[in-house]
């Protein structure tokens, strides 16, 4: 980068802090492909990569009078690095969590099991009705329903991304508060 690009990156910096959407349309154009780029190497998911970096200008529009940047490029790098990051600890973590209550659910054939599975499936439904409505719509799509992210975000009209808040924030209550309950529940019928 040359001294009379890193002087229209501060002046493009300059305008955005105060608001200048052209400055901002400028930025975008510049570095949209090659976070796009960057992210796609990293998670193969083209509506995901779009949401992510999508984000990541949403944020930095958000934030424009608070950044502090010296490297423009740099900066939006590293914030879909978080960004990729941050989804990947977020989504990797349901998965692990059924899996106990799956091996239950799949050797239901004794009757101690099958009343643990359907005890079990009344604590989640009775937390489901805990939920703000459109989480509680995500939730039982996945849990009841079985459908897929890609089906429930196509079947309410939302993001892909979304569904993944919202199972995400789903689960992460389930865990924290059913824990207890659940443990209990699996220890008296053992």
């Amino acid at each position: 980068m040359g001294n009379n690009d890193v002087y229209d990156e501060q002046a493009l910096l300059d305008r955005l802090r105060q608001g200048d959407m052209d400055a901002f349309d400028v930025i975008y154009r510049r570095y949209v492909r090659e976070l796009y780029l960057a992210a796609y190497k990293r998670l193969d998911n083209k509506e995901l990569v779009e949401d992510l970096v999508q984000d990541v200008f949403f944020r930095l529009w958000n934030r424009r009078d608070q950044l502090h940047i010296d490297n423009l490029g740099a900066y939006l790098h590293t914030a879909v690095r978080y960004e990729i990051l941050n989804h990947i600890t977020r989504h990797k973590a349901p998965a692990a969590f059924y899996a106990p209550f799956e091996a239950i659910l799949a050797d239901a054939d004794t009757p101690e099991n099958r009343l643990i599975a359907k005890e079990l499936l009344e604590l989640v439904y009775k937390y489901a009705e805990t939920l703000p409505e459109k989480r509680k719509q995500v939730f039982l799509l996945h849990i009841k329903d079985k459908l897929s992210v890609n089906e429930i975000a196509e079947e309410l009209n939302i993001t892909t991304k979304t569904v993944h808040n919202h199972l995400g924030t789903a689960i992460n209550g389930l865990r924290t508060h059913l824990a207890p309950a659940i443990l209990l529940l699996l220890t008296t019928h053992r």
